[in-house]
């Protein structure tokens, strides 16, 4: 009896990775690193990522050296199951290169410049071509987006980019990157609006120096800009607004990780919903979460864990002093739970996770990401000059074609309106998640064509358990997987390197496996 061969891809791909980012470059390795190479399988990988060089994509790409990453070091890396990877890549790198990169000191518990984890990236996309020719596995990079990918009745899924011919793959993962702002449709066209901070360099580079600027978003997209400006020397006012004006906490030094969390690691979760009816509720997580900081020996102060309201300046200064003299468990507690967010996130029935969306997910998001104190002190030195101004009650901005300004109101404390005029206006409320409003291609041809349907949290509706697409009928693609921002209604945190690398290694580990056991060839 002749034993089972593979089916050979009908194109030549048993994979297509779409994008080659961050996440898709962490996907690409930890796949290859889940491979027998005892086996030595003729497999094809296409990645498909119109840059000439995967890895940084357009979160890591070159750029000025105060964009800071927003977390340690210790916590930036590829590999799920390596998490000093990037660490000891940048320990073995030349010191000079190194700072004249803007990094000084290499340390696990350091802010890093962002363009070094790009380089860094880049690195591990040559590991893993060389991973690659060292198994036998054929790795194509094709210079193209992708305009459309549907699954075949038979099996697989069909691939058709910008550039080049279709291809049909056994497998896909869709790992695309951000999509962009949709917040300010009508001011796109608009001369001196930027839809995004990146790359800051673009600030720099295209703000005249004493222009005034606004700033709509007082998140660490905000905080990057306004230090962009800051190291581009500039000389004109700065406004950053916000609906509610709440800069983010400034991370503490002297932070130490948990041990262990008790209720909010993955199986203390699972356990704690058992207690509650197999759900998680917003009120049983706040608990939660007081239980593990009073455990790490800190406390719930209110004002240090949200922050003072009202002056932004004073709201800073006691954030900065706050984080100079100890720790902050609650900080500490919050980023341990990253190991289990995805977890907690699928415990929480729909009605508890839109009650988080509506009523904590704003303030949430800007206290529990943290900016380095670095970063702190630049915003407390314009502050000081009188330079920055941070305000709430963000309403809207139009732009004004005869005098070439924006106009942005915002509403007081007592709620009357006032009018501020800027030359330039950056939008600092970060990518978007509606897949509804998209303008891309082909998530907008995923979800005309029924292979996929939007996830009312954000992004595409995914299965949980493996990460694949379902389709308009609720039905699972199992030839299609999904991992970065497009994944963010199923998995929730999905912003941060440490959860996409782990969630890129399931993905990874879960195909390599399905590969392994090889397809009947038709009779």
């Amino acid at each position: 009896m002749r034993a089972p061969q593979a089916a050979p891809p009908p194109s030549g791909a048993d994979l297509a990775i779409v994008g080659g980012g961050s996440v898709a470059v962490s996907f690409l390795y930890q796949f290859l690193l889940s491979l027998d190479p005892a086996a030595r399988r003729p497999l094809v990988i296409r990645l498909f990522e119109p840059q000439p060089e995967p890895g940084p994509g357009g979160a890591y790409q070159d750029d000025l050296s105060s964009n800071l990453l927003n977390i340690p070091a210790g916590n930036m890396s590829a590999l799920a199951d390596h998490r000093l990877d990037f660490v000891e890549w940048l320990s073995a790198q030349d010191s000079e290169w190194l700072r004249a990169q803007g990094a000084d000191t290499i340390a696990a518990s350091e802010f890093l410049p962002r363009p070094l984890f790009g380089a860094y990236l880049r690195a591990v996309y040559a590991r893993a071509r060389d991973l690659a020719r060292a198994l036998g596995v054929t790795l194509a990079h094709t210079r193209s987006r992708v305009r459309r990918m549907a699954p075949l009745p038979g099996g697989g899924v069909c691939i058709e980019p910008d550039q080049g011919e279709s291809c049909t793959a056994r497998y896909a993962a869709l790992c695309n990157g951000n999509l962009p702002s949709q917040a300010f449709p009508a001011l796109r066209d608009a001369p001196g609006y930027f839809n995004s901070p990146y790359p800051v360099r673009a600030l720099a580079g295209g703000i005249a120096p004493d222009a005034a600027v606004c700033i709509v978003g007082t998140s660490l997209s905000a905080v990057d800009a306004v230090a962009a400006l800051q190291q581009a020397e500039h000389r004109g006012p700065i406004l950053c607004v916000s609906r509610n004006g709440r800069l983010p906490s400034v991370r503490s030094p002297h932070n130490r990780p948990p041990e262990s969390l008790r209720q909010l690691s993955r199986d203390g979760a699972i356990r704690l919903a058992a207690k509650h009816g197999g759900a998680l509720s917003v009120d049983v997580i706040a608990a939660a979460l007081k239980n593990e900081v009073l455990a790490l020996g800190g406390s719930l102060d209110t004002d240090d864990v949200f922050g003072l309201g009202g002056n932004a300046r004073q709201a800073l200064d006691e954030e900065i002093s706050r984080s100079a003299q100890a720790a902050r468990p609650w900080q500490a507690v919050a980023a341990a739970t990253n190991a289990a967010v995805d977890q907690i996130w699928h415990l929480m029935p729909d009605a508890q996770r839109s009650r988080f969306q509506s009523q904590w997910r704003s303030l949430w998001m800007a206290r529990r990401a943290t900016f380095p104190m670095r970063n702190a002190l630049k915003l407390q030195d314009l502050f000081r000059t009188g330079q920055l101004q941070v305000g709430a009650g963000y309403l809207d901005s139009r732009h004004d074609g005869a005098s070439g300004l924006f106009h942005t109101r915002v509403r007081g404390a007592c709620g009357k309106t006032a009018t501020h005029s800027s030359r330039y206006l950056v939008n600092a409320t970060s990518f978007s998640v509606d897949a509804l409003r998209t303008e891309d291609p082909l998530v907008s041809t995923l979800l005309r064509e029924g292979h996929a349907m939007p996830d009312p949290h954000g992004g595409l509706a995914l299965d949980y358990g493996t990460g694949c697409l379902k389709n308009a009928r609720g039905e699972i693609q199992p030839a299609i997987s999904v991992l970065g921002s497009l994944a963010s209604g199923t998995y929730f945190w999905t912003t941060s390197m440490d959860v996409n690398a782990r969630l890129a290694r399931d993905q990874a580990r879960r195909i390599a496996e399905a590969m392994a056991r090889p397809a009947l060839l038709p009779a």
